[in-house]
């Protein structure tokens, strides 16, 4: 007696249709890996900021990455990417894993230590300021002017100004 629900089979070249039978070229992986919505993951690198003209070595640096403009260069009120609190005697800010784009770069010196930038009756700041690309501050900082591209490991200067 043979076993209940088994069945046997064999394929041969006659029993595979014709159209079946012909070697097909097979297909790099990329287009089944984007046919599923698999893709490559974007690159991330570093951003090192180099910083300069910070003339008094008391409180604090606060240095933005921005990837927009909302609130910028406000680094309390605004969004920015990310945020890094040095010593005032630091030369160097490092941003990781920074994924290529289109970003600006924010910074002030926060000389007396109370966590955020000190500005006049006017709304001019009191404490030295900086953007990524150096423009010279003649007026309310604009974001666009402070644009610069990341695609890997990226280095920038900024140069305080004393308002």
């Amino acid at each position: 007696m043979g076993r209940a629900g088994s069945v046997r089979f064999s394929l041969t070249a006659q029993s595979v249709p014709p159209d079946l039978r012909k070697e097909r070229p097979m297909r790099p992986p990329f287009i089944a890996l984007a046919l599923f919505g698999i893709t490559a993951p974007v690159s991330a690198g570093d951003v090192a900021v180099t910083l300069e003209g910070v003339k008094d070595p008391e409180g604090a640096l606060v240095v933005c990455l921005w990837d927009r403009d909302a609130k910028f260069p406000n680094c309390e009120k605004g969004e920015p990417v990310k945020r890094i609190v040095l010593p005032a005697t630091a030369k160097t800010a490092t941003f990781e894993g920074v994924s290529d784009g289109t970003y600006a770069v924010s910074a002030f010196h926060d000389a007396n230590g109370n966590g955020k930038l000190d500005t006049n009756f006017i709304g001019m700041p009191k404490e030295a300021v900086a953007m990524s690309n150096n423009p010279r501050l003649m007026g309310p900082p604009r974001f666009k002017p402070a644009l610069f591209e990341v695609a890997g490991q990226t280095a920038i200067t900024l140069r305080f100004q004393g308002m």
